[in-house]
């Protein structure tokens, strides 16, 4: 359990304290056909308190549920390995890393055309072209955390996955609210409290997806913006877009990034020349947390004082 205490002072002198408490627990790797609201629920069911928030990895739940593609069966054309060239590896690996700072560079720089081509082409089959300018993570696919050449896709019932684990614990005596996060970052306007710009799709209403245009604002503009991961659905009481996004902020700092921020982070853990040595069986050989439960209590400390 992990705990952050925020002071904050109200009107007519009153003084409130928020406290927001973190639990994390350790999973087994989710599977395709994995029970995600049976494995949940016996993690979380116990500790779990009615208004609690369940934040839950976008790619674990696409894992689990069976969106996956095999990019080892697309054949690039040559103008999208063209096209790939000119973008990934000249545009982001050499010029506009050294400006706007990308964590990725080597990433980019090493990956063979071949293969980058190949995610280009199934991220423009689903997002389109602005999310084909994306560097990395285009689209939301993504391809950590997988064996082989296959990738997570962004789901495309987030919803109705948000609700069905809502509903499982609510069937066992307890109202919590799901929240169902990405890494992809998103970008708040310091000033706008109810607009972000993110760079993949959002079903949360005030979430825009820009793609690829909304990576290169907010990484040429930092100070305007604030980051938060993306949010991708929410299922449970009202909130506003704010909080969702703080929850999200908070649950991120915790979950982890499994085998690490790349494929080739993965590949050195496991100790792996080439992704093609990586199995389903290696998925399972480090502790895996995709979802953290957030409590967040309100406390009038005026109040509490006048008790006493």
């Amino acid at each position: 359990m992990r705990s952050m205490v925020c002071r904050r002072d109200a009107v007519r002198n009153r003084k409130i304290r928020i406290i927001v408490r973190l639990y994390r627990r350790p999973f087994t790797y989710w599977y395709p056909g994995t029970d995600v609201v049976g494995e949940l629920i016996r993690k979380y069911g116990r500790i779990a308190d009615n208004g609690d928030f369940l934040v839950i990895s976008e790619k674990a739940l696409a894992t689990a549920y069976g969106y996956i593609y095999d990019e080892s069966s697309i054949r690039a054309d040559v103008i999208t390995r063209i096209l790939t060239f000119i973008l990934n590896r000249y545009v982001w690996g050499y010029l506009l890393s050294r400006y706007i700072g990308i964590k990725t560079r080597q990433l980019l720089l090493t990956t063979p055309i071949e293969v980058m081509a190949r995610h280009k082409k199934l991220a423009l089959r689903y997002g389109g072209f602005k999310h084909f300018i994306k560097p990395v993570s285009e689209a939301g696919i993504d391809a950590k955390n997988l064996p082989y050449q296959y990738v997570a896709l962004p789901l495309r019932d987030a919803n109705r996955i948000a609700r069905s684990i809502y509903q499982g614990f609510l069937m066992r005596g307890k109202r919590i609210n799901v929240l169902i996060i990405d890494t992809d970052r998103a970008f708040r306007p310091k000033r706008l409290g109810n607009i972000v710009f993110s760079t993949r799709k959002s079903f949360i209403r005030g979430i825009i997806d820009l793609g690829g245009f909304g990576y290169i604002i907010g990484k040429a503009l930092p100070r305007l913006f604030k980051v938060y991961p993306t949010p991708v659905a929410y299922y449970g009481d009202w909130v506003s877009l704010t909080t969702i996004l703080r929850i999200g902020k908070a649950a991120r700092s915790i979950i982890g990034e499994g085998f690490g921020l790349s494929v080739y982070d993965m590949l050195s853990k496991l100790n792996k020349r080439s992704f093609g040595d990586v199995t389903w069986m290696d998925m399972n050989k480090i502790t895996h947390y995709p979802a953290v439960l957030v409590r967040v209590r309100v406390v009038d400390t005026i109040n509490q004082a006048e008790e006493r």
